[in-house]
């Protein structure tokens, strides 16, 4: 998202804290350009770019160390140390890293990653707020008013998908609280998804199509994206097919030179030099350094990240070239059991004939990192620094470690991938649709990086069930560390089974940052931050973690 820095996030302790600065003196205080205090409602709200200031102040809210970026050393809760909290990865440091407790099942509504997801979203949906309500005042025509607006509600609507795929039932504002109303109540997930849905079908035909809107400015395209999202993951299967064929071939996916080689094609979508490519429907975008405007989600001290990795497990997941795991494919020559995990001799050759995913997504033994190649015992090799000898690839810059904490790579919140494998699973859940209607989009991502069609090794007259497995593996493959591992595992009901293939792992190779479990259904939600419900009468907790 093309942008200039012109507000600073607001750090509050409660929602009730939060969202009340939008209606009282100090209401503008994220309107930061010299002084946090000089602007106020009476001198602002005058002019067309004081919409635009406003509207800039919303994609800040989106560059949130706890949202759409990350600071691992800088006690941040961004999309790294959130995925790592899954089957995807773990905290190398130890116990006491930040979302740690959720893949250990040992969390509590205190533990401070809950409340910084929780704040970071809700400022984000409290900007938007601000702005829908006071556009009207301004002088200008009502088709820019509505497009203003259009764009505020389709950022608040990711805020709300972010929230209700975690946490499930939170409080739904769509205006600036006052006094009176400063303590809302939970609404379920059902009834925000419906009212969210309501005003995205409103409000997006006033969004500028592709090709005719701002520089940086959301796309109507780019909001049925969000659509979509939304309407998948609370189950609105034909809301979702509806948004998404409103981007089918509108974007395509990233492809490196003359497009035959599969490892550049996926590698090179992920690198500065090609973050304004046709694939990358909404991006936050980071200008450093020495502007403040850079990411810090790319620290690495020097190497392959060692306070958080991937695991084991994501590694195995990722096929053979003959599109056959690895446990039937006869491509690998791996190791298996035990005898795969040596950090004193390296299974080099399980990571051969492989995806080419895995290699754009994972730091594995034998890759290079710059002139450093990672082939210990090899004669001045290095050993890769996690447990589990499996990094983390994606996001990260090697070649621009300099400026590491205030990097400039973009980081992609929805990518044209993501709609072709999410329009499939939407079509799977709905039913009614052929085979070849659904694999056609799977069949497209996968041909990308040179992986075969599923008729040439699933083959024909797959079932529903089969169907449905095939685009939840496309999912993590192609998807991984891009923040949608935690709602995929939820919608899906699969966090119990993810935490015992966690188990499973550390049983077979005799390795881990921490053994998890599960306790029940309190794990398969977010509970509501405690201090949201001690400063808030009407907020209850989730009855899964002892509120009604």
């Amino acid at each position: 998202m093309k942008q200039n820095r012109l507000f600073n996030s607001i750090k509050v302790a409660s929602l009730c804290s939060m969202m009340l600065l939008s209606a009282t003196s100090c209401s503008d205080d994220f309107f930061d350009i010299n002084n946090p205090n000089e602007i106020s409602s009476s001198t602002f709200w005058k002019t067309e770019n004081d919409a635009l200031m406003a509207l800039t102040g919303c994609y800040d809210a989106m560059q949130d160390g706890d949202l759409n970026n990350d600071y691992i050393d800088g006690w941040k809760f961004g999309f790294l140390g959130r995925e790592t909290c899954t089957d995807n990865g773990g905290h190398s440091w130890g116990e006491w890293m930040l979302g740690s407790s959720i893949a250990q099942g040992t969390s509590t509504a205190n533990d401070e990653c809950f409340s910084k997801y929780w704040n970071a979203n809700y400022e984000l949906i409290k900007r938007c707020n601000t702005l829908i309500e006071k556009v009207d005042e301004i002088s200008m025509s009502d088709d820019k008013k509505a497009a203003f607006k259009g764009e505020a509600i389709a950022l608040r609507a990711l805020g709300y998908c972010n929230l209700v795929s975690v946490f499930r039932d939170v409080p739904y504002l769509d205006k600036p609280l006052t006094l009176v109303e400063c303590q809302p109540a939970r609404n379920t997930k059902e009834e925000i998804a419906t009212k969210v849905l309501a005003d995205l079908k409103t409000c997006i035909p006033n969004i500028p199509v592709k090709g005719k809107a701002g520089k940086g400015r959301l796309t109507q395209e780019a909001a049925y994206a969000i659509m979509g999202r939304l309407a998948l993951f609370t189950k609105h299967y034909d809301e979702a097919i509806e948004a998404y064929n409103h981007v089918i071939d509108k974007y395509r996916l990233f492809k490196s030179g003359d497009g035959t080689d599969g490892y550049k094609n996926y590698s090179e979508l992920f690198t500065e030099k090609n973050e304004e490519c046709d694939e990358v429907i909404l991006g936050i975008h980071y200008t450093g350094p020495g502007k403040n405007e850079g990411q810090t989600f790319s620290i690495s001290w020097g190497g392959p990240m060692n306070a958080i990795e991937a695991t084991r497990n994501l590694c195995d997941d990722y096929y053979c070239i003959d599109g056959l795991p690895i446990d039937r494919s006869p491509l690998f020559r791996g190791k298996t059991g035990r005898d795969a995990y040596d950090k004193e001799n390296p299974d080099f050759a399980r990571y051969e004939n492989r995806d080419p995913r895995l290699k754009g997504t994972l730091f594995v033994p034998g890759m290079k990192w710059l002139n450093d190649v990672y082939d210990y015992p090899n004669a001045g090799g290095k050993s890769v620094p996690s447990k589990s000898q499996v990094a983390i690839m994606k996001w990260f810059v090697p070649e621009n470690m300099a400026n590491e904490y205030d990097g400039s790579l973009d980081y992609y919140v929805i990518r044209y991938a993501e709609v072709l494998l999410s329009l499939s699973e939407a079509m799977i859940e709905k039913g009614g649709y052929s085979q070849e209607q659904i694999t056609k989009y799977i069949n497209e991502v996968r041909e990308r990086v040179n992986m075969p069609k599923v008729e040439d090794v699933e083959g024909n007259g797959l079932s529903t069930e089969q169907l449905r497995q095939i685009v939840r593996h496309e999912r993590r493959v192609e998807l991984a560390f891009e923040d949608l591992r935690f709602a995929d595992l939820y919608r899906w009901g699969e966090w119990k089974n993810a935490v015992e293939r966690m188990n499973k792992e550390y049983e077979t190779y005799g390795m881990g940052d921490y053994t998890r479990s599960y306790r029940g259904p309190q794990d398969d939600v977010w509970p509501i931050p405690q201090n949201e419900i001690d400063t808030d009468l009407n907020l209850k907790q989730h009855k899964e973690w002892g509120g009604e």
